[in-house]
């Protein structure tokens, strides 16, 4: 698993622990839940917006 993926999971499960008041317990099913979310967006399309975001010209060459 990758650092950048443990992360995005870890503070997603955080974010679903304290949706859910943040009692105790429970953390194996909030990170499995977290991983089922990351996942599920990583395996989304693009959408409109990113389809859109052109990136900067460079400048025209001058002779």
């Amino acid at each position: 698993m990758s650092d950048d993926r443990d992360d995005k999971i870890r503070n997603r499960a955080y974010e679903i622990w304290q949706r859910e008041g943040g009692g105790h317990g429970d953390h194996e099913w909030h990170w499995r839940r977290a991983e089922m979310e990351i996942d599920r967006e990583a395996a989304l399309p693009l959408t409109a917006d990113d389809a859109c975001h052109k990136p900067a010209r460079s400048p025209a060459p001058t002779f």
